[in-house]
C-alpha cells in the first residue's frame, strides 16, 4: 500500500472512531436530548363546583435529560400547578397546552366534561326521588358532624333501614354518622354529597355504591368505573383532609351482573392503589350468599360485622366520642 492510501485510511479509522464516541456522549454541544410527550388528559366540573383533577405524566426519552416544564395554556378555563391540572370553568371545552423547558418543546390537550346536575337534563343526576333521604342526613350531619366523626354514605347498604339495627350496637359510643340512602347510584352520591355532609370534612368518609349502577339503571361497567373515580375525585377535592373507604361492590344472588361487578371491582381495587387518601375495602370476597337476607341483596344484620372489620383492617380508626 502507498503512503498516501495509508494515510487515509489511518485518518478514515481516527474520523469513525470520533463520530462513535459523539454519539454515545455527544460532542460539539450536540448532547442527545432525545424527546418529550405527555398524553392527553381529561378532567370534570359540575354546575355545583365539583371538580375532579389530572396528573401529567412528562415522558423523556432520555430519562436523566429531564428538565422543569412550563406549561403554556387558556388560563381561564383551566390550572396547571405542581403537574396538576383542574378545571375552573364549568364548559366543555378542549384546552391546547404548550410544554416547553431549556430543549424541549410538546403539546398536549385537556379534555374538559362539564356536567350539569339537573335531572331533565341527565336523569342519571336525577335525585327528586329522595328528597327525604337528603333531609335526614343533612340533619344528621348539620347537628353531629365533625373533624373527628366517621360518615357512613352511599345505597341501602349504609341506610338505617339496613345498618340501622346493627349500628345500634356496633354504634355505641362512637362518632360515626349513617347517612346512606336506598336505591341511589354512584351518579347520585356526585350531585347530593356536599348537600349531605356540609362544609367540615370529617376523619373519614366510608361508602358502599355501585350495585345500583348495574342493577337499577343498567350502567356499563366503563360508565360506573368512570362515575366512581369521579365521585371520590369530588369528595377528596372537597375534604382534602378526609379519607376516603370504598367498600366494593356486594355481589347479589341475581347474578345478572355479576361479571361488571367482578371487572369494575377489579379496576377500581387497581385505581385506588395509585393514591394516599383512598382505600377499596374488599368486602366482596369475604361475603356469601348466605349472608344475604331473603331479598338476596342485602346483608343480615349479623353479617354488617364483616364491614366493620374489615375497615378496621384496612386501617380504619373510628373515634370514640368524648
Amino acid at each position: 500500500m502507498r503512503f498516501f492510501d495509508k494515510i487515509a485510511t489511518f485518518t478514515v479509522g481516527i474520523l469513525l472512531t470520533v463520530v462513535a464516541l459523539c454519539g454515545m456522549a455527544g460532542c460539539g454541544g450536540n448532547e442527545n436530548y432525545g424527546s418529550l410527550s405527555i398524553e392527553d388528559v381529561t378532567v370534570y366540573i359540575d354546575s355545583a363546583g365539583h371538580y375532579t383533577f389530572a396528573e401529567l405524566q412528562p415522558e423523556f426519552s432520555v430519562p436523566d435529560k429531564a428538565e422543569d416544564i412550563t406549561y403554556t395554556y387558556d388560563e381561564s378555563s383551566i390550572r396547571i400547578e405542581n403537574g396538576i391540572v383542574i378545571p375552573i370553568k364549568n364548559v366543555s371545552k378542549t384546552v391546547n397546552v404548550r410544554a416547553e423547558s431549556e430543549h424541549y418543546e410538546t403539546s398536549f390537550h385537556v379534555e374538559v366534561w362539564a356536567i350539569r346536575l339537573s335531572g331533565s337534563s341527565n336523569p342519571l343526576y336525577d335525585v327528586s326521588a329522595f328528597s327525604s333521604g337528603i333531609s335526614k342526613g343533612q340533619e344528621k350531619c348539620a347537628e353531629a358532624l365533625t373533624q373527628n366523626t366517621t360518615v357512613f354514605i352511599g345505597d341501602s347498604f349504609m341506610d338505617d333501614g339496613y345498618i340501622g339495627e346493627y349500628m345500634q350496637t356496633f354504634g355505641v359510643g362512637k362518632d360515626l354518622i349513617t347517612a346512606g340512602i336506598s336505591s341511589t347510584t354512584s351518579f347520585h352520591w356526585e350531585a347530593i354529597y356536599s348537600d349531605i355532609i356540609g362544609e367540615t370534612a370529617p376523619k373519614n368518609i366510608v361508602i358502599h355504591v355501585g350495585t345500583n349502577n348495574f342493577y337499577d339503571e343498567n350502567c356499563s361497567a366503563e360508565a360506573t368505573q368512570t362515575s366512581l373515580k369521579r365521585l371520590f375525585m369530588y369528595l377528596h377535592t372537597s375534604y382534602a383532609s378526609s379519607h376516603i373507604y370504598w367498600f366494593n361492590i356486594t355481589q347479589r344472588a341475581n347474578v345478572a351482573y355479576a361479571d361488571m361487578v367482578t371487572q369494575t371491582n377489579a379496576y377500581m381495587a387497581e385505581w385506588c392503589e395509585a393514591y394516599d387518601w383512598v382505600t377499596c375495602v374488599d368486602t366482596c370476597s369475604k361475603v356469601t350468599v348466605d349472608m344475604l337476607g331473603s331479598d338476596g341483596v342485602h346483608p343480615k344484620t349479623e353479617s354488617y360485622s364483616v364491614f366493620t372489620d374489615a375497615l378496621a383492617e384496612a386501617g380504619c380508626v373510628i373515634e370514640t366520642l368524648a
